[in-house]
């Protein structure tokens, strides 16, 4: 059985460990190095391109990148069993869906609309600096 730790990483989170690195990115090499199970929507996907092409093209090669690790690396869920509307934003309850349906223990995120919520229906909604703090406590 498979004991490492389901996350959906939010779209803010990705495109911060594209662009700028720091604890996202590291959030990102935990995938890389297989320590977590990282779980994604279509939904999650087509959020991430939206950003990447209207605020940051020019790394449109390195979003080619990432999406290679997650077809190798990532399970792929599909939306519409559950509908969550916790969210003012719908591409946060997409991320809360996510979380849902994948059966996930962390959200990552950097919004502070789902980082209030502290917790959703038994998912834990860190930042990035929280849940690498986390990682290596267990990893000790």
């Amino acid at each position: 059985m498979d004991n490492r730790p389901r996350v959906v990483i939010d779209t803010n989170v990705w495109v911060s460990a594209l662009v700028f690195g720091g604890k996202p990115r590291q959030v990102v090499e935990l995938l890389a190095r297989g320590i977590v199970e990282v779980v994604i929507s279509p939904e999650i996907l087509t959020e991430m391109r939206r950003k990447i092409a209207s605020k940051f093209p020019d790394f449109g090669t390195d979003l080619g990148l990432i999406e290679i690790l997650l077809e190798q690396d990532a399970e792929l869920v599909m939306l519409g069993s559950i509908t969550v509307t916790a969210s003012r934003d719908d591409d946060d309850n997409r991320i809360l869906e996510t979380a849902l349906v994948g059966n996930c223990n962390y959200i990552v995120s950097g919004d502070k609309d789902l980082l209030v919520l502290g917790s959703y229906e038994g998912v834990e909604i860190l930042a990035p600096a929280e849940f690498m703090e986390m990682a290596e406590k267990d990893a000790q």
